[in-house]
């Protein structure tokens, strides 16, 4: 029998190329600890193979659950849907496209059971996309750390506790942005850092302008969150 269940909780839009090489990973990695894995995948729409390869590891595997958007309603969104839909003692979040290691979960674990944080993340070093993306993303962490409390390169791969994640998914907030929201909730953060590497397959569907878009958004999300606090 084994021991405390842990949820990975996975948005999926075009990973198609990358989700069975995720999904195999994910395991390795967590049989190097005494837990029982669920796997959370939100297919955000997608409009290539991603559905169909889902359906042919859940049918494989009794780990997996998957969840099916009809529309497009952006990640966040998705990751939203998947911590309300999630029953570990632990919740992990990451993406599908392999940017994130998943040999790093075990150390994300590790550190989030020594019970000093609620969250830890695996904040991202090295370089692991354009210089231009690369510079809008440093200035914009650099303001979500001051607005959030986050930790330096915290991004959307992270560890946190049960309560934590009930927390976050039930927020009134209309808007999602699972980082700040960590931020904004924790009473502690950790952080671990890991490199990120550039995607194994397929290209990035954030145009300039979504990137933009979707930073303004993540601002007014922290924003409103912050004002709920001070209101309560």
């Amino acid at each position: 029998m084994k021991g405390r269940l842990v949820s990975i909780v996975i948005p999926v839009f075009q990973n198609a190329d990358t989700l069975a090489t995720l999904h195999q990973e994910i395991g390795a990695a967590l049989a190097t600890l005494d837990v029982a894995p669920e796997f959370v995948f939100v297919d955000d729409a997608s409009s290539d193979r991603s559905a169909e390869i889902l359906g042919a590891l859940q049918a494989q595997h009794s780990d997996i659950k998957v969840i099916t958007n009809e529309t497009n309603a952006g990640q966040q969104a998705a990751i939203r849907k998947g911590l309300r839909a999630c029953s570990g003692d632990s919740v992990v979040v990451m993406d599908a496209d392999l940017q994130d290691p998943p040999s790093a979960i075990p150390l994300l674990l590790a550190e989030l059971w020594l019970g000093e944080c609620q969250a830890v993340f695996a904040t991202r070093v090295g370089r692991y996309q354009s210089d231009l993306r690369m510079l809008s993303s440093v200035i914009y962490r650099i303001l979500m750390r001051q607005l959030a409390r986050l930790p330096k390169g915290a991004g959307g791969f992270v560890a946190m506790t049960r309560v934590l994640a009930d927390e976050i998914a039930q927020s009134p907030n209309t808007r999602f942005y699972l980082a700040g929201l960590v931020g904004c909730h924790a009473t502690a953060v950790g952080a671990i850092p890991v490199a990120r590497d550039f995607r194994r397959s397929g290209a990035s569907t954030y145009t300039g302008r979504m990137r933009l878009a979707t930073a303004l958004s993540n601002i007014l999300c922290v924003l409103k969150e912050r004002w709920f606090h001070a209101a309560t």
